[in-house]
C-alpha cells in the first residue's frame, strides 16, 4: 500500500499537478491519504516529470509534497534548467535541500558547486548526492556574503531558514538557536581557494542576496556569469538589479509585477555580450 501511495503522483501528469490541489473533493482525499499512510516517514522518491526529472530524492510528506510532485518553484527552477549549458560550471548559493542543485546537474552541469551553512541542510544535501553518485554535486559548509570568517547565524524555528545575526531582513522573526558558521566571500573562494569560476550562479540566501553580489565583485567583472537571484523583497530586488546593473547586467523578473513589498521576487540577470 505504502510504496503504490509513493509513486501514486506519478500517474498525474505534470500539468495536472499544479491545479489538482483546488479541486476540493480530490485534494482532500488526497490529504487524507497523506496523512493517514505518509505522513512523517522519509522515502525515497525518483521525481518522473518537471525540471528534476529523473533525480532520486529522499522525501518526507507532507513538508516535501511540491518535490514529491516535481512542482518546486517550476517558474524558477524552470528558467534555471533552460540556463545551463552543457559542461558549465553552476554554482547553488543557499543550496538548501538541493532540488535546484539537482535541477542543473541534470540539465548538463560539468560541476556544481553548493553552498550551505545550516546542519540539517547539510545532512539533506549529502543525502541527496549519496542517492544521485553520477551527479558531479560539491557541497561547501559555509555561508556566502561580502566578508571572510566566523560569524553568528540564527535558525529559524523551520530548521532549513536562517540568516546571520544582525541581518535586517525579517528583524521580527524570531529565531529557534544561534550557531557559528563560516562566511566567505566567493571571490575568496576562486582568486585564493582555487574553486573554478561560475559560469552560472543561483542565489537563494534569505535577505543576503546584496551581500553575496558585493563579495563576488571580481567574479562578476571577470568571469561574467549568468545569475538567477530569489530576492526576499521588493527592496532587496532593487538592490540587487543597481549593483548589477552597474556591471552592464540585463536583468529581467520572471512574474509579472508584484503589488506586495514583502513578497520575493525572481530575478535573471543576463552578463553583456550575452
Amino acid at each position: 500500500m505504502k510504496a503504490v501511495l509513493q509513486k501514486s503522483v506519478n500517474l498525474i501528469p505534470l500539468r495536472a499537478r499544479h491545479w489538482i490541489k483546488h479541486l476540493p473533493g480530490i485534494a482532500a482525499g488526497q490529504r487524507w491519504l497523506v496523512k493517514r499512510v505518509l505522513s512523517g516517514e522519509p522515502f525515497v522518491h525518483v521525481i518522473n516529470a518537471g525540471p528534476a526529472r529523473g533525480l532520486r530524492f529522499e522525501v518526507t510528506l507532507p513538508d516535501d509534497k511540491a518535490i514529491w510532485a516535481g512542482t518546486f518553484e517550476p517558474e524558477f527552477s524552470r528558467t534555471l534548467r533552460e540556463a545551463v549549458r552543457p559542461g558549465d560550471v553552476c554554482y547553488d548559493v543557499g543550496g538548501y535541500r538541493g532540488y535546484m542543485s539537482g535541477v542543473v546537474a541534470l540539465a548538463g552541469a560539468s560541476r556544481v558547486i553548493v553552498f550551505e551553512p545550516l546542519p540539517g541542510n547539510l545532512v539533506r544535501l549529502r543525502r541527496l548526492r549519496e542517492l544521485n553518485p553520477e551527479l558531479p554535486l560539491q557541497v561547501e559548509e559555509m555561508a556566502v556574503g561580502k566578508t571572510d570568517g566566523e560569524v553568528h547565524f540564527q535558525v529559524m524555528p523551520d530548521q532549513s531558514m536562517g540568516k546571520l545575526a544582525g541581518s535586517a531582513f525579517q528583524p521580527g522573526r524570531p529565531a529557534a538557536r544561534e550557531i557559528s558558521v563560516r562566511l566567505t566571500r566567493l571571490d575568496t573562494c576562486i582568486f585564493e581557494r582555487g574553486l573554478p569560476r561560475p559560469n552560472l550562479m543561483k542565489i537563494d540566501v534569505e535577505g543576503a542576496e546584496a551581500d553575496v553580489l558585493d563579495g563576488a565583485t571580481r567574479t562578476l567583472k571577470e568571469g561574467r556569469p549568468r545569475i538567477l537571484i530569489e530576492a526576499h523583497s521588493e527592496m532587496l530586488s532593487l538592490q540587487c538589479r543597481e549593483k548589477l546593473t552597474a556591471l552592464g547586467y540585463q536583468i529581467r523578473q520572471l512574474e509579472p509585477p508584484i503589488a506586495d513589498p514583502l513578497q520575493p521576487r525572481h530575478l535573471m540577470a543576463e552578463p553583456p555580450g550575452r
